[in-house]
């Protein structure tokens, strides 16, 4: 029936190569089936229509094909494959059926793209002889292509830590912003540098190394699928994100640092301390992707150099354009405050006493009824309350 496929085998699950008939005459595709079936998986389609759409399979090594079928003649499929954004299916081969007297036919063909003639009629050792050379061709090719991906990945991500490459990373930055100068949307960037608390002073060669690869695995399994990491020095991390707001950028810091401090991000028995600067695009819109990087490395300096857990941000450079923001819910928990003050920096936790003080709010009500219970008349005593125990201390 015209526009019917069909496959001599269930998908791939041959395990041949595959190639793919197109040729409106039942005769001239069964003889060609007669010939290949023992050594390719074989697909027919009647018409070049339908042969365009089967070519979306990927494994189709080869194609067969005439020049005169309804719908889209042979010419019209060359003209298709060859001029295809998908680099597989331009580079596909494709074998045009010909008669001895179509010469003119055949150096249209080989002009737009043909790899190579067979005549109708052609003995069978011949045809897999040449179709056996062909998908060798394909194959080498995608092998090729998969490697040149490959490479192109290794020159664009950092293995180590699954972040970006700090070259790469400002690339696709870049676009970020002129999208967002396009769209009068906004792009932060959040610089975090690193500082590492080891259990003890018998550190090996290059530990420090390892603990920071793992802190950037953790910021590449921490950051959204939009959103674009690297590793800008030994100690410090740049994630861009498209931001809507300020208040948004802050939480996704905030969050960032919870993940880094209050987890065992380096390993067991390392503290991670954050120093957090960001800059926005919409402080100024004339600023590239490194400007922007820029001047969010010397925000999260400066706090650093402060010793501040404050986020630093602002309009400007000055100290005015960095105020410190409220504390953002979820930036500290009770773990991690008491880890500060033992670490001799509880200054760094007073900003936060107050939403300390709510988590902790049950624990010191409990506290409270228990010293209440031990207050009460004893059963020795024949209390009111003989009969009521105590809440285990």
């Amino acid at each position: 029936m015209a526009n019917q496929s069909q496959s001599n085998a269930a998908g791939n699950g041959s395990g041949l190569p595959r190639v793919l008939i197109a040729d409106d005459s039942r005769i001239v595709r069964a003889s060609l089936v007669q010939h290949l079936k023992d050594r390719f998986d074989i697909r027919e389609v009647t018409d070049g229509e339908a042969a365009w759409q089967a070519i979306l399979d990927s494994s189709i090594r080869v194609v067969i094909s005439d020049l005169t079928m309804p719908k889209v003649d042979g010419y019209e499929l060359l003209n298709r494959v060859r001029s295809s954004k998908v680099q597989r299916i331009r580079e596909l081969p494709i074998v045009i059926i010909s008669g001895e007297d179509e010469t003119a036919d055949r150096e249209r063909a080989a002009g737009i793209g043909a790899t190579d003639f067979i005549r109708k009629g052609v003995g069978a050792s011949e045809l897999i002889t040449r179709m056996e050379v062909l998908v060798r061709l394909s194959s080498t090719r995608e092998a090729l292509a998969e490697s040149q991906a490959s490479l192109e990945s290794s020159r664009t991500v950092d293995t180590d830590t699954e972040l970006l490459n700090l070259p790469f990373f400002d690339k696709q930055v870049e676009k970020l912003v002129s999208y967002a100068r396009r769209n009068l949307s906004d792009v932060a960037v959040i610089c975090v540098r690193i500082e590492l608390s080891l259990p003890n002073s018998d550190t090996w060669d290059g530990e420090s190394d390892q603990r920071i690869k793992l802190v950037g695995r953790a910021i590449a399994a921490s950051i959204r699928l939009e959103d674009l990491g690297t590793r800008s020095d030994k100690y410090e991390f740049c994630v861009a994100t498209p931001s809507s707001g300020l208040s948004g950028v802050l939480r996704f810091a905030a969050r960032l640092r919870k993940v880094l401090e209050n987890a065992e991000t380096a390993g067991p028995g390392v503290e991670v301390w954050t120093c957090i600067g960001v800059a926005t695009l919409s402080e100024e819109l004339r600023r590239n992707a490194e400007e922007l990087r820029a001047l969010a490395q010397k925000r999260a300096e400066k706090a650093q150099q402060n010793r501040s857990r404050r986020i630093i941000l602002g309009a400007g450079d000055s100290d005015a354009g960095s105020v410190e923001p409220q504390p953002v819910e979820g930036s500290m928990d009770i773990n991690l405050a008491l880890a500060l003050i033992r670490a001799g920096r509880a200054a760094e936790v007073v900003p936060h006493l107050p939403r300390l003080l709510q988590q902790v709010a049950p624990l010191l009500k409990l506290v409270r009824q228990q010293r209440e219970l031990q207050a009460q008349p004893t059963a020795a005593e024949g209390g009111p309350h003989d009969d009521l125990q105590a809440v285990p201390r």
